[in-house]
């Protein structure tokens, strides 16, 4: 009898190390989701992409008809 309490005994303390393991892995995991969403908001927001093409220049002007 005594053998099957040391074996109950041992088994309930290796679950409750298992589930202090993944609840400090979650909380773990949860900072990291935090900071990752606290950095996408930190973010400047993406603008309209800037016009200055000096490529096309000549084609944002008409001559006046003569």
């Amino acid at each position: 009898m005594s053998a099957q309490i040391a074996k109950l005994t041992a088994a309930l303390a290796e679950s409750e190390r298992r589930r202090v393991a993944e609840q400090e892995s979650m909380s773990e995991t949860i900072q990291q989701i935090k900071e990752q969403v606290m950095n996408l908001a930190r973010r400047p927001t993406a603008s309209a992409p800037d016009e200055t093409d000096d490529e096309n220049d000549e084609d944002d002007y008409v001559e006046p008809t003569p």
